[in-house]
C-alpha cells in the first residue's frame, strides 16, 4: 500500500489548504516522487479516517486534523452548561481516535482547533473544547494541537468568508488558510526534525547596541526592540535550550554588561557555557562542544556578523549558523520566525536541562577541526590605506577615544606628524573607516605613536597590513626600522599578543610604556597567519575542507523563512510568484482580473478570454473559490446556476461581473432617490411636479 507524504482531514471543506501545504512541502525541500505529496480524506469523516488504518490519515507519513467544536458538538450552542458537557465528551472521544491513529500508523499527528464562524459557532464551546484537547496532549510527542494560527494569524476581519462558508462550507479566507497551513507544517517540522540543544549567540549588536570593548559597559544600549530578543531567549532556556556566550570581548566586559542590568530576563546563571575572548568563534564553539559534551550538530550559532557567519559555516559546518538582521526589531522577529528553535514539547527533564550541565559538564577531546587559512584566503580582504583628510577628522576622532582592545599606546590623542585611515572592506560588504595610525620620522625610525583598529575588523589580518604599509613606507624613504609605541592597559590584551607574535626587539622608555622596534624589511613583510588557536584547529595532515560548505538543515532556507515569509499575506504572494501569466491582447480591466484569479486558482493561464473555466481543469471547490474572491474585489455575487455550465469562459463572466455592478448601481441610485424623496415635504415634491410638467 503506497504512502502519502500528508495526510489531511477536516469537519469543513478543506482542500484550500491544499495549495499551501504543497508549497511549504517544496520550500523545504521535501519532493514525493511517485508518492502523493498532499492528500484528503472524504468531507467531515474525521473519526471515520482516523479509525481507519486504511484510510488518508492511516497511509500518511504525517497527518494534519483540523476541526471546528460546531460541527462536533450537536447542542444549541446556547444550550449552555449542556453544549459544555458535549464539548467535554467530544473532546474525550476525539483524543481517544488520534491517539489510536497515530500509534497505528506511526506518524506524527497535528491537531487544529480553528475558530469557531462568528454567526453560528459558540466561543465558550470552541474554548472548551481546545482547552480539553490541549490537555490531553500536553506532553505527547506523537500528535501535538494547535489552537491558533499564530503567528501568522491574520487580522480578524481577515479570518473568516461567511459568503464561501455558506456557498460551500469553505468557512476561511485564502489568507486564514495560508496561514493555517504555514502553522501546520511548522508544527510537523517541530515533530519531526532533530532538534538543536545549543543556543549560542554573539554579544555586540545581537544581545546590545554598541560595542561594549569601545563603549564600555554603561555605553551599550539594550532598547525595547533588543530586549525582546532577550526574552525570545529567556523563552528557549525555559524550554530547556541551553544557552551559551560566544563573542570577541573581554570576558570581565561582557560579565559587566550582565551585572548592570540585573532586569533582563536572562541572567549569568543561565549562561551553559560561555567564550569571550579573542578565538575564531569556531574554535571557541568547538571548544563549547567539548566542555559540554554534544555534538556539533545540535549547536545553533546567532550572530549579526556576516563574516563571523561565513567564518563559522566554514570552520564548524556542523553548526547551523544564522546571521541575524542587523535591526533589533527585525532580529526579534527573525528568532520568533526561526523554525529550528520551536518545540512541540517540553518536559520537566528538558526545564531542567541548564542546571544538569552546569553541574555535571563531561569533557571530550576535541574533534579534528579544519584550519581557516583557506578561509582567510577566500575573504577577499581589501584594505585601503590612505593619508587621513579633513574630512576623515570626526571618524579619526572617534576611534582614537572609543578603541580599546586593539589600541596599542592606549593613546587618545594623534600626536604625529602624518595620519593614515585604514578602510576595510571584503566581499561580504564594507566596514568603513576601522584602523587609524600616526607616525613621525627620528633619525632612521619611523616612530608610530597611535596604532589602533576597530575590534569589528579585528582577527582577519588587517592589523598585519597596517604594519606592511608602515614598513613599506619606511623603506621608500630610506629608513632602517618602525618603530611602535606600547603601553599596556586593562583592556588591550589582543594588541599586546599582536606585538608578541612579531619579530620585534623592545625598547622600555618611561616607567609603563615600550618601543616594539623592527627592521623596516621585517615589517613591511609581515603577513597574516592562524594564530595558535586556529592551527590547533587544523585537522590531521593532509586533510582538507570546502572554504565555504553549506549549514545543516540548510540555513539558507531558514533564513529565507525568518525573515521573508512571516505572514499570511507574503506567504500567498510566493505562492503566487511562480504562476506567470501573459496578458491577453484586447482583454478589459475586469477580464484581465478573472483570468489573473484562475490562473492563480487553477495553476493554468488562460490564453485568451474564450477558455473556459473548467477546461482548463476547474471544479466545484475551485468556483466557489473564485465566486469568493468576486465577492472580495467586485462586490458582486455570482449565483452558481448562471456560472456551473460548460460555456462558463472568461468573457462571459466578466460580462456577468459588469452587468451584476451596472445592476447594484442602479438598485443604489434608485435607493437614493428615494430616501431624498422621503425627506422632501407634500409642497416640495408639487413644485417638483410643476417643475416637470413645465
Amino acid at each position: 500500500m503506497n504512502k502519502i507524504g500528508l495526510g489531511v482531514a477536516a469537519t469543513f471543506t478543506a482542500e484550500p489548504l491544499g495549495d499551501a501545504l504543497r508549497f511549504w512541502l517544496a520550500e523545504l525541500g521535501i519532493h514525493g516522487d511517485a508518492e502523493e505529496a498532499v492528500a484528503f480524506a472524504p468531507y467531515d469523516q474525521v473519526f471515520p479516517s482516523l479509525l481507519d488504518s486504511g484510510s488518508v490519515l492511516g497511509r500518511a507519513r504525517a497527518a494534519v486534523v483540523l476541526v471546528r467544536a460546531e460541527d462536533l458538538v450537536a447542542e444549541d450552542p446556547s444550550a449552555g452548561q449542556d453544549g459544555l458537557d458535549e464539548a467535554e465528551a467530544v473532546a474525550t472521544d476525539l483524543a481517544a481516535a488520534l491517539r489510536t491513529s497515530a500509534r497505528g500508523s506511526g506518524s506524527p499527528h497535528v491537531l487544529v482547533v480553528c475558530p469557531p464562524s462568528p454567526e453560528h459557532g459558540s466561543p465558550e464551546v470552541h474554548a472548551r473544547l481546545a482547552s480539553r484537547l490541549v490537555r490531553a496532549f500536553e506532553d505527547d510527542r506523537a500528535v501535538s494541537v494547535l489552537t491558533s494560527a499564530e503567528p501568522y494569524e491574520p487580522g480578524p476581519d481577515e479570518v473568516h468568508d461567511a459568503f464561501a462558508d455558506r456557498t460551500g462550507n469553505v468557512p476561511y479566507t485564502d489568507r486564514y488558510f495560508a496561514a493555517l497551513a504555514a502553522a501546520a507544517v511548522r508544527r510537523l517540522h517541530a515533530m519531526t526534525t532533530p532538534r538543536p540543544k545549543v543556543v549560542a549567540v554573539d554579544c555586540d549588536g545581537t544581545l546590545w547596541d554598541g560595542v561594549v570593548g569601545e563603549d564600555g559597559p554603561d555605553g551599550v544600549v539594550i532598547g525595547p526592540e533588543r530586549l525582546e530578543i532577550w526574552r525570545e531567549l529567556a523563552r528557549q532556556v525555559a524550554a530547556g535550550r541551553l544557552l551559551c556566550l560566544c563573542s570577541k570581548n573581554e570576558e570581565k566586559d561582557v560579565r559587566e554588561v550582565f551585572a548592570r542590568h540585573p532586569e533582563l530576563p536572562v541572567g549569568l546563571d543561565d549562561i551553559a557555557a560561555m567564550r569571550v575572548g579573542w578565538d575564531a568563534k569556531s574554535v571557541s564553539l568547538r571548544s563549547v562542544a567539548a566542555e559540554l559534551g554534544l555534538g556539533l550538530d545540535s549547536f545553533v550559532f546567532l550572530d549579526d556578523s556576516p563574516v563571523e557567519c561565513a567564518e563559522v559555516r566554514a570552520g564548524c559546518p556542523e553548526v547551523l549558523t544564522l546571521r541575524l538582521p542587523a535591526d533589533a526589531a527585525e532580529a526579534a522577529a527573525f528568532l520568533r520566525h526561526c523554525w529550528p528553535l520551536d518545540l512541540a514539547a517540553v518536559t520537566e527533564a528538558d526545564r531542567e536541562r541548564t542546571r544538569r550541565y552546569q553541574e555535571e559538564r563531561q569533557r571530550e577531546q576535541a574533534r579534528g577541526e579544519m584550519s581557516l587559512a583557506d578561509f582567510f584566503a577566500t575573504l577577499d580582504l581589501r584594505v585601503i590605506i590612505t593619508p587621513a583628510g579633513s574630512e576623515h577628522e570626526a571618524r579619526a576622532a572617534q576611534l582614537a577615544e572609543r578603541t580599546n582592545q586593539f589600541n596599542l599606546s592606549g593613546t587618545r590623542r594623534l600626536d604625529g606628524d602624518e595620519k593614515f585611515v585604514v578602510d576595510v572592506r571584503d566581499r561580504f560588504g564594507d566596514y568603513g573607516v576601522v584602523g587609524l595610525t600616526d607616525a613621525r620620522t627620528e633619525g632612521d625610525t619611523l616612530r608610530v605613536g597611535a596604532f589602533l583598529l576597530s575590534c569589528r575588523a579585528l582577527g582577519r589580518g588587517v592589523e598585519h597590513r597596517m604594519l606592511a604599509h608602515l614598513g613599506a613606507l619606511a623603506r621608500e624613504r630610506g629608513l632602517a626600522r618602525v618603530a611602535l609605541a606600547f603601553r599596556e592597559t586593562e583592556r588591550n590584551r589582543p594588541a599586546r599578543d599582536f606585538l608578541a607574535a612579531l619579530p620585534a626587539t623592545v625598547e622600555p622608555y618611561g616607567e609603563e610604556s615600550a618601543w616594539y622596534v623592527l627592521d623596516a624589511a621585517d615589517a613591511a613583510a609581515v603577513v597574516h597567519t592562524p594564530g595558535p588557536a586556529e592551527e590547533r584547529a587544523a585537522g590531521p595532515a593532509g586533510t582538507t575542507g570546502s572554504v565555504e560548505p553549506a549549514g545543516p538543515a540548510g540555513w539558507a532556507s531558514v533564513e529565507r523563512i525568518a525573515t521573508r515569509l512571516t505572514g499570511a499575506d507574503v506567504i500567498l504572494d510566493a505562492m503566487r510568484a511562480g504562476r506567470h501569466m501573459t496578458e491577453v491582447a484586447g482583454a478589459s480591466p475586469v477580464e484581465a482580473a478573472v483570468m489573473r484569479m484562475w490562473a492563480e486558482l487553477l495553476d493554468v493561464a488562460p490564453a485568451s478570454v474564450s477558455d473556459g473555466f473548467f477546461q482548463l481543469g476547474g471544479h466545484s471547490l475551485r468556483l466557489v473559490q473564485f465566486m469568493a474572491r468576486v465577492r472580495a474585489e467586485f462586490g458582486v455575487e455570482l449565483p452558481f446556476d448562471t456560472l456551473y455550465t460548460t460555456s462558463f469562459t472568461v468573457a462571459e463572466v466578466a460580462k456577468a461581473i459588469e452587468e451584476r455592478q451596472l445592476a447594484d448601481a442602479d438598485d443604489e441610485e434608485l435607493a437614493g432617490l428615494l430616501d431624498e424623496l422621503a425627506g422632501l415635504s407634500d409642497e416640495e415634491i408639487d413644485a417638483l411636479l410643476d417643475s416637470e410638467n413645465g
